[in-house]
């Protein structure tokens, strides 16, 4: 980042500085204009590569903190995509004393690519307007990703007008470093996000098995395959997964709810949308592609004797893979699993053999519900449960109300934050 900081920097003073010193009308404005091109292509390579995939970067940083960061950038890309053909526009305009309205038709029709770079203006600054958060709740989840998909054609319009037309790209040294960076970066996106789920599933031939109901609205789905003991993956981990079935072919990321085994890798789905709802009638025998494993939410090497497991609803999936591969170790687990009914209550059965001590909480108990703690889980909670929640290993998952209240709680009671883990996948 520094090295390219500095290359660009280097790049635009060498062509802009005469610009700036001059009294030329409009020259410092060109010069900002170009400056601000400059950023908005560097800020989009950057965005690529936090999404590419790249497995020296992902299994660091975590998925969740990657993702924040890749949606903060997005939020800056947005106003200095527009900012660059104003500030040109203006600039241009007060050096041939035009109007800024026939400026900017001259600059549409008269410069290479001009209108392919409009056009991807209007579907990035669309795609950014669609994560807002008003909008972005508003959406159904393939429409936010197909708006998404669109931003490779916006990079590939814009690459386009920046190859043909910018002035910096003449510059012998600069115009080779910067294809070189596009085709590093736009390679790693295609390796890594397009490459190698299609290789894996050309290697294990990832299939349905079967469909089993948990609950009410918790569905698992058991994947086996060819050679499943060779798929890697850790428990905690989640994938991207696409089923080659007619309207559930859009990938979305699901938790593995079973530890490696080599036999099958079972997810475990909420139904909360129209696709999630589908997943209940796939038919065993359709294949799937899997893009993983993904995410930071692992045990750590070596691993530790005694942890405590908080899950909330869904967040159950990962945290039940999780106990699964303690309990191969013999480790000292507590779980406290938080739903709001008993009968929400998923892999109860399984995680009373796998666990020591299981605390289930229900927010909604019924008179007949004897032997369910109730309420939610909070400092009191804790303390009472957990009378030695400082020597353990915390890992939290569940919705982003109840994780923000655990993790504080686990804080005020002076659980040093090294020894809390969590990934918000929400």
């Amino acid at each position: 980042m520094a090295l390219h900081a500095c290359a660009l920097g280097a790049a635009w003073w060498h062509t802009s500085a005469p610009l700036i010193s001059s009294a030329a009308p409009g020259g410092r404005f060109v010069a900002l204009g170009r400056l601000a091109g400059l950023l908005v292509g560097s800020a989009v390579l950057l965005q690529l590569a936090l999404v590419s995939r790249l497995p020296w970067i992902e299994p660091s940083i975590g998925c969740d903190r990657l993702f924040r960061l890749h949606r903060s950038l997005g939020f800056v890309v947005g106003p200095l995509l527009l900012v660059h053909p104003v500030l040109l526009t203006v600039g241009y305009a007060a050096r041939y004393q035009v109007s800024v309205g026939q400026q900017f038709a001259d600059i549409a029709t008269g410069f290479p690519y001009v209108r392919l770079a409009i056009a991807a203006i209007v579907i990035i600054v669309l795609a950014v307007a669609s994560s807002l958060p008003p909008i972005r709740r508003h959406l159904e989840y393939d429409v936010w990703h197909a708006s998404h998909l669109a931003m490779y054609l916006a990079i590939g319009l814009a690459s386009l007008h920046q190859a043909s037309g910018a002035e910096m790209v003449k510059q012998p040294w600069w115009g080779w470093y910067w294809v070189a960076l596009h085709l590093t970066v736009i390679g790693a996106v295609v390796v890594f996000r397009a490459g190698r789920p299609l290789f894996k599933f050309a290697r294990y031939r990832f299939r349905i098995d079967s469909v089993v109901a948990e609950s009410d609205d918790v569905t698992s789905v058991y994947l086996s395959g060819r050679r499943l003991q060779r798929f890697s993956f850790r428990a905690g981990q989640y994938a991207n997964v696409a089923f080659l079935t007619k309207g559930l072919l859009a990938p979305h990321p699901f938790s593995f709810s079973a530890a490696p085994n080599g036999r099958f890798l079972r997810i475990s789905i909420r139904a909360v949308g129209d696709f999630t709802r589908r997943i209940r009638h796939l038919t065993p025998g359709a294949f799937a592609v899997l893009e993983g494993p993904l995410g930071a939410f692992t045990l750590g090497t070596p691993v530790a004797r005694k942890f405590l497991m908080v899950a909330g609803g869904i967040g159950i999936t990962p945290i039940r893979a999780l106990i699964e591969s303690l309990a191969a170790v013999d480790r000292d687990v507590v779980l406290l699993y938080s739903a709001r009914t008993v009968n929400d209550l998923v892999f109860a059965a399984e995680l009373r053999v796998l666990a020591r001590r299981c605390h289930f909480i229900v927010s909604r108990a019924a008179d007949s519900d004897d032997g369910y703690e109730r309420g939610r889980v909070d400092s009191a909670m804790l303390e009472r449960l957990v009378p030695d929640l400082r020597e353990r290993e915390a890992f939290v998952c569940g919705p982003p109300p109840m994780m923000d209240i655990v993790i504080g709680a686990l804080r005020g009671l002076r659980v040093r934050e090294s020894r809390i883990h969590y990934e918000r996948f929400a």
